[in-house]
């Protein structure tokens, strides 16, 4: 078993090792740089609750298996822009792994003359599978099978936060995929740990029974497939937690004409189901099609490919319809295809709880609002369905068991210096307490269902939570005027609530009260209090006029003069600029963008203030020395130096190389004015590297944003 250690480059890969299929080096690393087929690791399981609609506590790496076009199977990081600690400008990508597939002896032809060797040559990898992960301890145990011309092989992969294991290759003789496939691993891990893969093969379906320990095969039962001819496009599994597993497959030309669409893995071996609900759809959309232009039944249908919907409850298949005894006529902008989305479940089975997965909000949305189409009839039922939506959300997503804490929280800001964990700690008081969790659900619900109800008391209590949980936060965070300007909103806020709710004697709770009783992040000093006072005293003026903006609404602000705009659903700041909004896809509540708030704070922190949004995130990137994964940030220190745009790595090997290209320049005949213009480029990369830009500090807002990375009314994502 070897560590897999991100590289930096393909050089090592590129031009040491040797290729099968070309002495070149110019043809090897085309042929590398060319990808065949690749296949994305699942999601990590969490530790945490199994899922929160629309965020988690954390997140885990994103993985990707590659083959190209040389044989090489290679396993790659990405890094998304946008993680738990802020919004980048560029995607990121590492090479963890690359391994070379060794061929059989017979497909070696570096230079193939007759067709019969070009068949029988060995040049890439048709199909990668990646099982779901199997949780042991702190390892998580996966395996990887990929598909060459006479067999199907497979690793272990063994991963903890930072580093990920390949064991060696297990080869699964017989199973002939050339030009066949795909291989399709069930999303379920059964009893005993075990792993159910679908292999389509030249002659029929295959599925082994594997086991995650060391890839070996346990069982393998086979089907024929009715004998088709034609290449199998869609195949998807339908695994229930509970239930037996049964596989969904479609062939391009011949789905309508064979009567095995759906195959049950019973303990006895396959069993053949009768014809699925979009099959039925398929054949209708066939139906029509040939009434519709006059073609007496001669027609066909193609099925292009067929997926499960996230929650596992419904199927989409695409297909399209043509004439079967005539050309086809027009040009290719008018051919469309059609994608028929039927149901998993069928009756009662339709109102089971939601799985306890990670889902998002919006297919939360599409399955209640599917649910309610195909189960309610009567209008004056669907408060009482909404209302058994919501229990049932309630039940399947609930809020993390909070750790034995004292009742102020305090203790999950002990560290004001670990921006991670103050995210962490903010978005279990805040995002997911119980109480808002459960207006979050209501809220969802009604919008999926169009029931019509208000929103206005749940949002209400929503973000009058969300201002009590942001005076909690330690006041050593207020560094800059734009956080006390959102904690002075906050307060607003429960005064404005509080008076309405006829409480208005109570008092605002303050970081100054609770900072007193944490521990290392004292408040009583003259600077705490002189920026509690700061605080208390500002308000919100218009833009336009200068008129005082007070607070009446938590939706819309009006100044004095009667200039209206609408208000951050985080900050509640009046919006006053264009092209610093963003919208919640679902609900369209109104808020801040990253890039705005990122401004605010880097201006303030000491940069010049026409500094645009575009410079700030270069800098942000830049400066980051590690890439965020799925531990929160926290990387091995030796894993992986950053690459910038020039191609100079940053950190000790951007100074490394620096200080070999010093000692070069003294050795290398140049002209004197060259030799000046290398010396001031060099000084001007130290004192870049030796300066460089500044991070932006741990604020209040910056906290506040992070934390709550998708709508805190609804769960829905970001969009605009």
């Amino acid at each position: 078993m070897r560590p897999c250690r991100p590289h930096c480059k393909f050089d090592p890969f590129h031009l040491v090792s040797r290729s099968h299929l070309t002495a070149s080096n110019k043809e090897r690393l085309r042929l590398r740089s060319r990808i065949r087929t690749f296949a994305w690791a699942p999601a990590l399981p969490c530790s945490e609750p199994a899922g929160i609609i629309g965020t988690r506590l954390l997140y885990s790496r994103h993985i990707l298996a590659v083959s190209n076009d040389d044989n090489h199977l290679v396993f790659v990081t990405v890094e998304s822009p946008t993680s738990t600690l802020g919004v980048e400008r560029d995607w990121r990508a590492a090479v963890l792994d690359h391994t070379p597939l060794v061929p059989a002896p017979n497909t070696i032809f570096s230079d193939p003359t007759v067709f019969e060797d070009m068949m029988q040559q060995q040049r890439y990898i048709s199909h990668i599978a990646w099982s779901p992960w199997v949780v042991r301890g702190d390892l998580y145990h996966s395996v990887v099978v990929y598909a060459t011309n006479e067999d199907v092989r497979a690793r272990i992969i063994r991963h903890n936060l930072d580093r990920m294991y390949m064991e060696n290759e297990v080869v699964y003789s017989g199973l002939e995929l050339r030009y066949e496939g795909p291989m399709r691993w069930s999303p379920r891990v059964e009893a005993g740990d075990r792993l159910r893969l679908a292999i389509f093969t030249n002659s029929g379906l295959v599925c082994l029974i594997v086991s995650s320990d060391d890839a070996s095969i346990i069982e393998k039962e086979t089907h024929d497939l009715d004998g088709r001819w034609d290449q199998v496009s869609g195949a998807t599994w339908d695994a229930v937690e509970g239930s037996t597993p049964r596989l969904h497959v479609s062939s391009l030309l011949s789905t309508l004409n064979n009567p095995t669409s759906v195959l049950e893995a019973s303990s006895n071996g396959f069993k053949s189901l009768g014809i699925p609900s979009w099959r039925e759809k398929i054949e209708n959309n066939l139906a029509l099609f040939s009434v519709k232009n006059g073609l007496k039944g001669n027609s066909k249908a193609k099925v292009w490919g067929l997926s499960s919907s996230p929650l596992g409850n419904f199927i989409a298949a695409c297909n399209s319809v043509h004439p079967s005894n005539m050309i086809e006529y027009g040009i290719p902008a008018d051919r469309s295809g059609t994608v028929a989305i039927s149901s998993l479940r069928h009756g009662s089975e339709q109102r089971e709880p939601f799985p306890k997965d990670d889902v998002s909000a919006e297919g939360v949305t599409y399955t209640i609002r599917k649910l309610a189409e195909d189960t309610v009839e009567d209008p004056d039922d669907m408060p009482t369905f909404a209302e058994d939506m919501v229990q049932k959300l309630i039940q399947a997503y609930a809020a993390p068991v909070a750790s034995e804490q004292n009742s102020d929280m305090t203790p999950l800001y002990s560290d004001t210096n670990d921006l991670n964990a103050l995210i962490r700690g903010f978005k279990t008081a805040a995002f997911l307490d119980p109480n808002t969790l459960k207006d979050r659900y209501a809220i969802l619900v009604s919008l999926a269902c169009k029931t019509g109800s208000s929103h206005e008391l749940p949002r209400t209590l929503i973000a009058y939570r969300l201002a009590n949980a942001l005076q909690r936060l330690p006041p050593s965070l207020l560094h800059t005027s734009f956080s006390m300007e959102i904690l002075a909103q906050h307060k607003q806020l429960i005064k404005l609530l509080n008076n309405v709710m006829g409480d208005g004697t109570a008092e605002v709770e303050t970081p100054a009260a609770q900072g007193a009783l944490t521990p290392g992040i004292g408040t009583n000093d003259d600077t705490s209090q002189t920026k509690q006072a700061s605080a208390a005293a500002w308000e919100d003026n218009c833009d336009f006029c200068s008129a005082s903006i007070p607070f009446t609404d938590l939706k819309s602000a009006s100044c004095m003069n009667g200039h209206q705009f609408p208000r951050c659903g985080l900050s509640f700041l009046a919006i006053q600029a264009p092209g610093i909004t963003k919208y919640c896809g679902i609900c369209s509540t109104p808020f801040l963008t990253d890039e705005f708030v990122m401004v605010q704070e880097f201006v303030e922190s000491g940069g010049n203030e026409e500094t645009t949004a575009e410079s700030v995130l270069k800098s942000v990137v830049e400066n980051r020395d590690q890439p965020t994964n799925g531990d929160g940030g926290n990387h091995d220190e030796d894993s992986m130096d950053t690459i910038h745009e020039d191609g100079t790595p940053s950190g000790q090997g951007r100074e490394e190389q620096e200080q070999t290209n010093g000692a070069s320049h003294e050795h290398d005949t140049v002209d004197t004015e060259e030799e000046e213009e290398e010396e001031e480029e060099e000084e001007e990369e130290e004192e870049e590297a030796r300066d460089g830009p500044r991070d932006l500090p741990i604020t209040l807002a910056r906290v506040l944003f992070l934390a709550c990375d998708a709508c805190i009314y609804c769960g829905g994502k970001f969009v605009g």
